[in-house]
């Protein structure tokens, strides 16, 4: 009985230090933000695995008291041995484990470090704003607001310096998420510091400087509504090449009249900014700017959707087209290129069936070339496009060509076999 709870002491604790080994040195490597994390289970691991050693070493007492005397000589000195290498394991373990947690420790106090002075930065960066804007407030000349500018870009040189050493460190500990959220919230800060700056150092008076970029975007949409009209009034029928350049014309279509449009909002998104700097003829003038936008937009619709109903039209011409060439083409393959060397009865008699079936392959397509032609037509009556009129006509006459053909050649066998049926 003490044998095998020796035996089984020993199993279990050979169990547990392999998948320990394992765990540690072969399994999946946490996340940076799980630092203190890896912390505790690593000393929950190396206290576990004191009490596997203590266990291990009541297992050699016990070995070398009674326990000794039930084993054999062999199976005493292979357990000696095992628990031997036991220990050398559970050594190395313990080593291992010890460095990994003083690294972890390490880097939580690094952490920790950086994160206090991370919240001391983000106290100075809030004092300052709020000291800038203090004094900006209090300041209406110009020299003395100069002057808080000069000092407060000096000391946003210091801070800069701080922030990128800062960063630097963060990068060099893998910092967690909380030290990287702390660093996006000071570089915020900064940046707000910053804009503050540098919107003193670019002028005091904001107000007037929107009122440019207001005037500026009333400039370019009158400009725009001025082309737009220009695009509405010219000629309506255009002249293409082919298909493809309908389906560029419409895109380009539509992206002048979205940035039209797009330019109106932006126009009067200035205007709700510098409403009260803008004099009463100038809203007037907006007034009436946005009046002839809104009519040339309509136009614009209007005209977006007749190019796109040509488009429609024309890409579904092109498929019937193409299908009635391949149905011409496949008569025209279809008749013989030399005439009949020997014009027996039978002979006469394959020759007439097999024109009867071209004439009815012509005849049965023959109401979708005229369909094809005359929406070909009407397609012509708003568009320009030379090589459509002669693939049309060509198709017209090429198809004319081959009825004639096929109807002469089928008059003439019938004749013949009728004069063939006769003379016998």
């Amino acid at each position: 009985m003490v044998q095998h709870d020796l035996y089984s002491a020993v199993s279990a604790a050979s169990t547990w230090l392999d998948a320990a080994e394992n765990q540690l040195l072969s399994g999946p490597v946490l996340l940076s933000e799980d630092t203190e994390m890896q912390l505790t289970h690593l000393e929950g691991l190396n206290k576990k695995l004191k009490e596997m050693s203590r266990e291990v070493n009541q297992c050699r007492d016990l070995l070398g008291g009674g326990a000794g005397r039930v084993c054999g000589g062999d199976d005493r000195v292979l357990m000696e041995d095992t628990l031997e290498g036991l220990q050398e394991r559970m050594g190395l373990l313990d080593s291992t484990l010890e460095q990994h947690c003083d690294c972890m420790r390490d880097k939580l106090q690094e952490n920790s470090t950086l994160q206090s002075e991370l919240r001391m930065m983000f106290t100075a960066l809030s004092e300052s704003k709020h000291q800038l804007l203090q004094k900006v407030a209090c300041t209406v000349d110009r020299p003395a607001a100069k002057q808080i500018e000069v000092q407060y870009e000096d000391s946003l040189k210091e801070f800069e310096q701080r922030i990128m050493e800062l960063k630097a460190r963060a990068e060099g500990l893998h910092g967690d998420q909380v030290s990287n959220q702390d660093l996006l919230k000071l570089q915020d800060v900064y940046e707000e510091l910053v804009l503050m700056v540098g919107s003193r150092r670019s002028g005091l008076n904001h107000g007037l400087s929107l009122k440019t970029q207001y005037e500026a975007a009333l400039r370019d949409l009158t400009e725009l509504v001025d082309t737009a009209q220009d695009k509405m009034a010219a000629d309506q029928k255009m002249t293409v090449a082919s298909v493809i350049e309908v389906q560029i014309l419409l895109d380009k279509h539509k992206e002048f009249f979205q940035g039209l449009e797009s330019h109106m909002i932006l126009t009067q998104t200035f205007y709700t900014k510098v409403a009260g700097l803008v004099t009463q003829r100038e809203s007037q003038t907006l007034e009436e700017t946005m009046t002839s936008a809104h009519s040339v937009l309509k136009q614009a619709h209007r005209r977006g959707v007749e190019l796109e109903g040509i488009l429609e039209s024309w890409s579904r011409l092109v498929e019937d087209y193409q299908e009635l060439c391949k149905q011409l083409e496949a008569v025209e393959s279809s008749i013989p290129a030399v005439a009949l060397v020997e014009e027996t009865e039978e002979r006469l008699a394959e020759r007439i069936c097999l024109f009867q079936r071209l004439k009815a392959s012509l005849t049965e397509h023959q109401p979708q070339l005229y369909q094809v032609l005359e929406e070909g037509k009407r397609l012509l009556l708003s568009v320009g496009c030379s090589d459509l009129e002669n693939q049309l006509t060509q198709l017209g006459d090429h198809w004319l060509s081959s009825t004639t053909k096929v109807n002469k050649e089928l008059h003439r066998l019938d004749s013949t076999l009728k004069h063939w049926s006769r003379s016998v």
